[in-house]
């Protein structure tokens, strides 16, 4: 008799999962502070919480595919309805693109280090990633880019501002790119965390084949919930829907993200704690000698401690012993000593600048 192994498919049977165990370590440990996945470490407003409880009255009847919140969401980004697809977190957005795009032995193009999310969708869709590594300076090498297109390429990742690295392409370098007439899924999650809030969506209507990948995750803080969003050509959309499951959103998160969109003041207070808690971090971390922390649009902040010459595992293991957890970033395609710190409340970030400090001011005896 053959073994169950036999019958699955060789590019599952090889593909390498994106890891979440620090997301089960965190949820046994409550008592340490979450300063490593991303999240927005504000609670939900008080209007998503009466939203949800009033969804929750309804909640033996299925969910349809949200007109009212894609409605909303299409307007908001100069568009329509008929231009958002829903998904269950953005994590689901990229599976259901991949499975559009990717058949076995198809390429798709990332730029590394980013969100390890995509290389780990295109594997299980059975495609495979050719990684472009970006400049020294961790901006994207545009032309090593262009030179990685071949007759199977299929897909090109995009995200701006990039996770872990925080900074944003240059319109003039994403249209060479749009130019090539690839699909290009173009990572918008943490795009309202901007200084200057610019989103390249409007793009869409000259570049049918690009595609805008936004969340509820980030700014809104609602990343429990679950719902995220593309936007695209419509032509596109029916494509993807085919794909996708249907009632993919669930009534409660579609009832959180409409309540937070009207939640204008929770909204702004949600944005200017980041942008002060990175800056804060930032500047932080640049008077401790031989680090290095690299400019930020996103909620979070990446760090070159190098200089203590610990691994990145390391620094994370130390901290977490200290109440904090942060993100080393060896799973990132980075080198030794890079960790990602997830923006906090003002109290979170002083307390880690502080056990930081510490810790560098021990293994540099100085």
């Amino acid at each position: 008799m053959k073994s169950f192994e036999d019958f699955i498919v060789p590019w599952v049977k090889s593909a390498e999962p994106y890891s979440d165990k620090h997301m089960d370590i965190a949820w046994e440990n409550p008592q340490i502070i979450r300063m490593m996945s991303n999240e927005n470490l504000l609670t939900p407003s008080e209007s998503v919480l009466d939203a949800i409880v009033d969804a929750a009255r309804l909640g033996n009847l299925y969910p349809g595919s949200g007109p009212e919140l894609r409605k909303r969401l299409g307007e908001a980004a100069g568009l329509t309805a008929n231009h958002v697809v829903l998904g269950n977190g953005s994590t689901d957005v990229i599976n259901f693109v991949a499975h559009t795009f990717i058949a076995p032995e198809d390429e798709a193009l990332i730029s590394v280090p980013t969100f390890p999310m995509y290389e780990a969708r295109v594997r299980v869709a059975g495609g495979t990633v050719v990684s472009v590594p970006m400049r020294r300076d961790f901006y994207w090498d545009i032309d090593a880019i262009l030179k990685a297109v071949t007759a199977k390429t299929k897909l090109i990742f995009i995200c701006s501002p990039n996770n872990p690295t925080g900074n944003q392409i240059d319109e003039a370098d994403l249209l060479r790119i749009l130019e090539l007439g690839i699909p290009t899924f173009f990572d918008e999650a943490y795009y309202e965390l901007e200084n200057n809030v610019i989103t390249r969506a409007p793009l869409i209507k000259k570049y049918p084949h690009m595609l805008v990948n936004r969340t509820f995750s980030k700014a809104f803080g609602l990343a429990g919930f679950r719902i995220g969003y593309v936007l695209c050509d419509p032509k596109l959309a029916i494509h993807f829907n085919k794909v996708r499951f249907p009632w993919n959103v669930s009534l409660i998160a579609l009832s959180a993200a409409l309540a937070g969109l009207d939640d204008a003041q929770d909204q702004e207070q949600k944005r200017q704690n980041v942008i002060q808690g990175r800056e804060y971090i930032y500047e932080e971390i640049n008077k401790m000698p031989g680090l290095r922390a690299f400019p930020s649009e996103g909620n979070f902040v990446l760090v070159d401690a190098s200089v203590l010459e610990k691994e990145s595992g390391e620094i994370r293991d130390y901290m977490a012993k200290q109440g904090i957890f942060i993100r080393p970033m060896s799973g990132h395609n980075m080198s030794k000593g890079f960790i990602r710190i997830t923006v906090g409340t003002p109290e979170q970030n002083h307390l880690f600048i502080k056990v930081f400090h510490e810790y560098v001011k021990e293994v540099l005896k100085i």
